[in-house]
């Protein structure tokens, strides 16, 4: 996700020229996107906190999304960040806590999410306040947007798979001989801090590569 959005600075600076969400590289970027969204997913499913807990975790990260949105704004105020990753991981962390322990419900609320987020693209609404939800008025702009359907489908996923590699008594991944040596403990540190490294890497990448490109003119 780093990669992408180095490239995605890029373009934003007039240095590339590329379509971020065009054909092929728009399969890419899906994928990564997934994979991220899993992940807080899987944390929910490691947590020992409970539904409050969650709660109280999942506002934190949807204040730091409020403040991606003014950042944004100040620099970008027609295209915003109005509902990005980190709003939409703050309001799914609760609500994928409340599918611990029932994979079946977890998976069929996976399922129905997708459906209703496919439904939901060939609709145009005339209020601008439904935008969480995947519906959209004409001319919505926001430089990075994860509505609630079809996204949520990736955390309960995530969920799911967690419980089930790390729920036994001696976890999937633990069995693999060097696992926790070599990617166990830099896997769990990189993801204490994943928080704080998400907030920080693209303002630090923009500002670089927009100083570079000053003071190469």
């Amino acid at each position: 996700m780093i990669f992408f959005h180095a490239a995605f600075d890029m373009k934003l600076l007039g240095v590339l020229d590329f379509e971020p969400y065009g054909w092929p590289l728009i399969i890419f970027v899906r994928i990564v996107q997934f994979l991220f969204l899993g992940l807080a997913g899987i944390s929910v499913a490691l947590s020992s906190r409970k539904l409050g807990g969650q709660m109280k975790r999942g506002a934190w990260i949807f204040l730091c999304g409020m403040l991606v949105s003014l950042g944004t704004w100040i620099v970008f105020p027609e295209d915003f960040v109005k509902f990005g990753v980190l709003h939409f991981i703050g309001i799914a962390v609760p609500v994928v806590a409340l599918f611990k322990g029932r994979s079946l419900a977890a998976m069929g609320a996976a399922v129905i999410s997708f459906m209703v987020g496919e439904y939901f693209l060939g609709f145009s609404v005339e209020t601008e306040w439904l935008f969480p939800l995947g519906l959209l008025a004409p001319g919505f702009s926001s430089l990075d947007y994860f509505p609630i359907f079809p996204w949520l489908a990736a955390p309960l996923i995530g969920l799911v798979l967690g419980e089930y590699v790390y729920g036994a008594r001696r976890p999937v991944l633990e069995r693999i001989p060097g696992f926790r040596l070599f990617l166990g403990s830099p896997l769990a540190r990189v993801g204490r801090h994943s928080l704080a490294i998400y907030l920080l890497h693209q303002p630090i990448l923009y500002f670089s590569l927009w100083g570079l490109l000053v003071l190469l003119r």
